[in-house]
């Protein structure tokens, strides 16, 4: 029996890039492609335009999207995606971006291949191959040349260098999906709450219902798999794309929250040749010289190309009027291939640990803190480091000083190139920064830090500052307002915090095995008994995740403000990041005009995100008010938000 296939992509200043992948993915037999474009500099529009004339895809801009602005242009492309009818009439969809490339390694190397494959496993309802990130092969500018012939190195299947190597990409029957996001979608409730069978299979076939049904964006090392398919990841291309898409401001890719240069050295991996989809090439390579027949696709390419190449030109003369940019580091050929060379595995020698393969930090690309301490016009500073833990501290003004404390998410990163939490933020503001990083997942429970950072206030460093900001997300945040009594006067911004993990004092607080397990006694033990001396604590939280709110709770006194971040579970500075008003939210508590009005005021502007809609439903079903979740999504569904729509009606059945 025939099954229809539908790839799904949105699509932002990619237009160099586009011919390539849309042959690719004709060739290896998707039935339909729908490119769903954003604003673009770089005449991907036209180009896409283009190639909807001559039936190669269906191309959905920007201005037919008829979801609420505000919402962040790929959810609303996929929510308007998934609602569409040759979507749902689909027997098979995947969404990619155009820097992925789905690599069949079953048959032929057709979907047609893949899926006969997974078929003969029996009844499955997703397919989640993982990445293969291919680093840029020792290329730092742009060039009009093929990606998959071009770009040969990779990442090692093993080790694994980094989890964030471990992302997937899912191809799924759309019948029980309720909504997609760019790295799986998300069933309904029949699916995951077991009323229906349910099978979840990785790129080799196997089984991982157990880890992805509910939620995740990644495998791990044991669930991972590519025998049948792997998903060929272009993060970087070359280091030139890579800074006009996330380096620059504003940064010209798709991504809501671009990367940065320590993303560059996790990402830009070519430790191994893998070319296995070069089998594809030939194919590819006529598929676009039919394409380009047509005079309209051939010049909207032409013109892509060279608008693309001018906008990294125009980058390249920014770049060099600012000796302090990182780019000007990643846009040298030398320093690019040397760094590249030193990925490659070292000659057999006797010696059995020349073998061995690493991720290789790029020492040469500084972290901006350090290039700014170096060659801006900031240079006074210092780092100093710890077994445990580091302080790094810029001075810029005496109006204001911002320290901050690193969350879970940084301790792992092993880039040289690693920035504290918000540092571009705070450099772009023109404030003085402390930043403490963690390098265990302590809670910052350490003497040695708990001696220097009292030495720092004791010199008189917090005294030098009219106004000091402490700030922080969960551990982080337990850390801004426990280290606040070293700081009188001092506001605090603490998002989603822990008030201490002392079993005794919080005997109900089961997570975070890793901070439970320190010494909880003698300093900053419990950081509510910290916050007397400070001007202003503010304590941002969701009221509805228990854990969050019973730690928010034992935050009381005069001095403290409980904000409420409704349905933002524990990631409030994530929800606010997403929803556009975290900048205004620290600009307003540096400034000192932060209250909860204001707050509540910027908090009421931003609730269409669909994060906030699908809190608010799963919050009135589990208070049994299903009728007015009914309601709800009744009327998201009249205006424009038919696949938010959708997801809550399943879950109230």
């Amino acid at each position: 029996m025939t099954m229809t296939t539908t790839l799904i992509a949105t699509a932002r200043n990619e237009g160099p890039f586009l011919l390539e992948w849309v042959a690719y993915h004709r060739a290896i037999g998707f039935d339909r492609i729908i490119v769903l474009s954003d604003i673009s500099e770089d005449g991907s529009e036209v180009l896409l335009d283009a190639l909807d004339a001559v039936g190669a895809i269906t191309h959905i801009p920007k201005s037919a999207l008829t979801s609420p602005p505000g919402n962040g242009h790929r959810n609303r492309a996929y929510a308007y995606a998934l609602a569409l009818p040759e979507v749902q009439a689909s027997d098979w969809v995947m969404v990619l971006d155009i820097d992925e490339f789905l690599n069949v390694h079953a048959g032929d190397g057709t979907v047609g291949d893949l899926l006969s494959e997974v078929g003969d496993l029996g009844d499955t309802d997703v397919i989640s191959p993982n990445w293969r990130i291919f680093g840029n092969a020792g290329h730092a500018l742009y060039a009009d040349q093929p990606i998959m012939t071009t770009l040969t190195r990779a990442n090692p299947e093993t080790p694994v260098l980094h989890d964030k190597h471990l992302g997937i990409k899912s191809m799924f029957r759309p019948g029980p999906v309720t909504r997609i996001g760019p790295h799986r979608p998300q069933l309904n409730g029949q699916h995951t709450g077991g009323q229906l069978p349910t099978v979840w299979r990785n790129g080799s076939g196997d089984d991982v219902t157990d880890r992805l049904l509910i939620k995740g964006w990644s495998v791990n090392a044991k669930t991972r798999g590519s025998a049948l398919a792997q998903i060929n990841h272009y993060m970087v291309r070359s280091n030139a794309v890579f800074a006009l898409h996330n380096l620059i401001d504003p940064p010209l890719g798709g991504e809501q929250s671009p990367l940065s240069v320590a993303d560059h050295s996790v990402f830009n991996t070519n430790q191994v040749e893998d070319t296995s989809i070069t089998r594809w090439s030939k194919a590819t390579a006529r598929e676009i010289k039919r394409l380009r027949g047509d005079a309209a696709v051939d010049q909207a390419h032409t013109d892509s190309v060279a608008a693309f190449q001018k906008l990294i030109g125009q980058m390249q003369i920014n770049a060099a009027k600012d000796a302090t940019d990182p780019i000007n580091a990643l846009l040298s050929p030398e320093k690019t291939r040397a760094i590249m060379q030193a990925q490659l595995p070292k000659p057999e020698t006797d010696d059995d640990d020349d073998s061995v393969m690493q991720l290789v930090d790029p020492d040469d690309i500084a972290p901006r803190w350090l290039a700014d301490l170096r060659r801006s016009d900031h240079r006074r500073g210092w780092y100093y480091s710890d077994e445990k833990f580091a302080l790094q501290m810029t001075y810029r003004s005496t109006d204001t000083l911002i320290v901050s404390f690193d969350n879970l998410s940084s301790v792992k990163e092993p880039s040289l190139a690693r920035e504290t939490w918000g540092y571009p933020f705070y450099r772009s503001e023109g404030w003085s920064h402390l930043g403490v990083m963690a390098f265990e997942k302590n809670w910052f429970r350490d003497e040695a830090l708990f001696n220097f950072i009292e030495g720092q206030a004791k010199s008189g460093l917090f005294k030098r500052f009219r106004r000091v900001v402490m700030t922080g997300t969960s551990m982080g945040a337990y850390a801004a307002t426990a280290f606040s009594s070293l700081a009188p006067g001092c506001t605090v911004m603490a998002f989603s915090p822990q008030s201490t993990l002392d079993k005794k004092l919080v005997p109900w607080e089961e997570r975070f095995g890793s901070g439970r397990k320190q010494d909880w006694s003698g300093r900053y033990r419990d950081a509510p008994d910290c916050c007397g001396q400070a001007k202003d604590v503010f304590i941002i939280y969701d009221p509805y995740f228990e854990p969050d709110r019973l730690h928010a709770e034992r935050y009381q006194g005069c001095n403290i403000h409980h904000l409420k971040s409704w349905y933002s579970s524990h990631k409030s500075a994530l929800f606010m990041r997403r929803a556009d008003m975290l900048k205004g939210v620290m600009q307003a508590a540096v400034a000192g005009e932060m209250t909860p009005h204001l707050y509540y005021q910027m908090f009421r502007s931003r609730r269409d995100l669909p994060w906030y809609y699908h809190g608010l439903a799963d919050h009135a079903i589990k208070a049994g008010h299903k009728g007015l979740a009914g309601t709800m999504a009744g009327y998201l569904a009249k205006n424009g938000r038919p696949a938010i729509a959708k997801s809550i009606e399943a879950r109230i059945k």
